[in-house]
């Protein structure tokens, strides 16, 4: 059975789900709480709080990406190696250059990273709706004026998908395989273990693609109830609405239509009408109304506080101002993790707002994107790969040698680098012992400190020139595995891994053992990316400049993350993909005509008027013009929504 629970933003239905679990969690019996990725943690600890240790072990928490996992698991097919998104840019990447001629509009494009990155966007748009590369292709010649485009990067999608076959599996692919798995399964009479006699409970999700919709389908003909919260006024559905919920009343419709298609029977709608977030805060109970329905009663200048409003000239002026309100939140004793800083475009309001807060010695986690492409590891690998193409050696070999990675010491490294900039040697003087005086020209004889030096910079080339050349000829007819391996091998003679434990230790002591972390993962992630090369790649035949300039992209692909660095800070989030823990004051930033709400522009390589033309051939695109539209408006909606206590605008 399908059943709905509805209600606006702060009307107690993830507080409802909660009570359910736990009254089943009381009678013995077990239940899965199914929320998006990012929710999975906060969501781990409230089961935690709500339940109790003796309780909390009968339910079970997933995102539909590890209950895939879960079920993948016990049911065949989780060993198969699935793509990175930066694993999909590199696979476009190699679909591109296979392709060569026959792809004449993206002709001039083609070997840029920025537009891999968005083609692989782009297919991985095109699967959450459910297409193939074949479906695409046949499609493209109905849509008209679209139908060049549409083909060529049909093109592109198949030329992906052949070579996806022998490398691994898409992420999303993995969803579908799940949801076969367990069509299979219940085919067969049985289920997996951790399913049976279990009730699901759906949290938190705005829209479910084509493969979640699958899942969803296995597990509605499989399970005795399932039961979603959605975000839904519980007005009836009207044709081409583009209000607040009308995302939400299209998602119930579609499952609806899912339950029937699987056997499962729809329960009539639970409706929650009363705003419980917002019930000692009138003036946030009014903006709720308002942004609900589009009216609301005027208030009483008594019953105002908790809303704020404030003018600003610049960004600059916004993030001081909202840090001179936390700090006076926090003389009140608020706690920082109860205060929420969230704006449209983050990247917009990085700087101002971390310069203001550290000014005002206000503590701040901001998520942000790092790539692992200037990192320590990083820049050795890449070093080593320009130096085995024949890049110039003096600049190459200094910047590997001041890595940190290779057994130098300091003195050796400034001695090397001295020598270097003294001598300027060419290639045959870099492989010939340095015997010159590090002074440079000179009647003096050398001092003992110019010997000592002359011994330090001796002892570097040595190590770094021998484990180059010994480098470049194991690369010289090796496939990309062979490449990743040797690679691996040549920072390890020049004693990377015991160098990378000593600097972690090192940070230990000095910053902690956050910081500690950080550097360790920036080591792991480039050795995995190696890993992903080679997995990628295989026995393929490439130069060691087509290598080097994958490898790149990998590492621009690539996001390191961030770890708090403590348990008590304000968060600093985007609006359309923050996560909030029950904020009790949020500071919603750059409230402007245009940016917050924000006008939806093109994403990836395909236009609205591609979408419109994939539409009208009944393809529902989640990126479609319209349901940007209506998540901007939940967006904004969420944002203003999301305090219990203040909000300041």
């Amino acid at each position: 059975m399908l059943k709905f629970v509805l209600g606006g933003s702060g009307s107690g239905k993830t507080t409802l789900l909660y009570q359910r679990v736990k009254a089943r969690a009381e009678a013995g019996q077990r239940s899965i709480l199914l929320v998006p990725e990012q929710f999975t943690s906060s969501t781990e600890g409230r089961i935690y709080r709500e339940l109790g240790d003796s309780l909390s072990g009968l339910v079970e928490s997933f995102s539909f990406t590890s209950l895939a996992e879960k079920i993948l698991s016990t049911e065949g097919g989780a060993a198969v190696q699935t793509l990175s998104d930066a694993g999909r840019a590199v696979l476009v990447r190699r679909a591109l250059e296979e392709l060569q001629d026959n792809v004449h509009y993206y002709h001039r494009h083609r070997r840029s990273a920025a537009f891999c990155q968005m083609a692989a966007q782009t297919i991985d748009e095109l699967k959450s709706a459910g297409l193939s590369g074949q479906q695409l292709a046949q499609l493209a010649g109905a849509c008209g004026a679209e139908s060049g485009k549409l083909s060529e990067l049909a093109l592109i999608f198949q030329g992906y998908e052949t070579l996806l076959a022998g490398t691994g599996m898409d992420p999303s692919d993995r969803l579908t395989l799940a949801a076969s798995r367990l069509e299979n399964a219940l085919a067969r009479g049985g289920l997996p273990e951790f399913l049976r006699g279990r009730e699901v409970f759906i949290d938190e999700f705005d829209t479910f693609n084509a493969p979640k919709k699958r899942l969803m389908g296995a597990l509605l003909a499989s399970l005795p109830t399932v039961t979603v919260a959605l975000c839904d006024d519980g007005a009836p559905l009207i044709p081409g609405d583009m209000s607040l919920f009308s995302g939400a009343k299209q998602v119930a419709a579609q499952l609806r239509q899912l339950a029937r298609k699987n056997g499962a029977e729809v329960a009539v709608p639970e409706l929650l009408r009363k705003d419980l977030r917002h019930q000692d805060a009138p003036a946030l109970a009014a903006v709720t109304r308002l942004l609900e329905t589009g009216r609301c009663e005027p208030l009483s200048p008594e019953m105002v506080g908790g809303l704020y409003l404030f003018a600003a000239p610049s960004r600059e002026e916004e993030a001081r101002a909202a840090a001179g309100a936390i700090r006076r939140l926090m003389r009140q004793g608020v706690r920082c993790g109860k205060i929420a800083v969230v704006c449209r475009d983050i990247a917009k309001y990085r700087a101002a707002v971390r310069y203001e807060f550290r000014m005002a010695d206000i503590p701040l986690y901001c998520d942000e994107p790092t790539t692992p492409e200037f990192s320590a590891p990083a820049t050795a690998v890449r070093a080593l790969l320009a130096l085995t193409r024949g890049a110039e050696l003096t600049e190459q070999l200094t910047t590997l040698a001041k890595t940190g990675l290779c057994s130098l010491t300091e003195e050796e490294v400034c001695a090397l680098e001295n020598y270097a900039y003294t001598w300027a040697p060419n290639a045959a003087a870099w492989r010939e012992e340095f015997t010159k005086n590090p002074r440079g020209f000179g009647d003096r004889e050398p001092t003992e400190e110019d010997t000592a030096n002359l011994a330090r910079a001796e002892k570097a080339r040595a190590l770094l020139v021998g484990a180059v050349d010994t480098l470049r000829g194991k690369l010289r007819s090796a496939n990309a595995e062979q490449m990743s391996r040797a690679l691996y091998f040549c920072l390890k003679e020049l004693g990377a891994e015991d160098q990378q434990t000593s600097l972690i230790e090192a940070i230990r002591a000095e910053r902690g053992i956050p910081a500690a972390e950080e550097a360790a993962r920036e080591w792991n992630v480039v050795m995995g990316l190696l890993d992903e090369m080679a997995s990628l790649l295989g026995g393929q035949s490439v130069t060691i400049a087509e290598y080097e300039e994958l490898f790149g992209l990998l590492l621009r692909s690539s996001d390191l993350g961030h770890i708090p660095q403590t348990l008590d800070a304000v968060v600093l989030a985007g609006a359309g993909k923050m996560r909030l823990d029950d904020p009790d004051y949020v500071f919603v930033l750059g409230l402007a005509e245009g940016e917050f709400p924000t006008a939806p522009g093109e994403s990836g390589l395909l236009t609205h008027a591609d979408r419109d033309a994939l539409m009208a051939n009944e393809i529902d695109l989640p990126d479609c013009f319209e349901n940007r539209v209506v998540r901007e408006q939940v967006c904004f909606y969420k944002a203003l929504t999301a305090p219990a206590k203040g909000l300041w605008m």
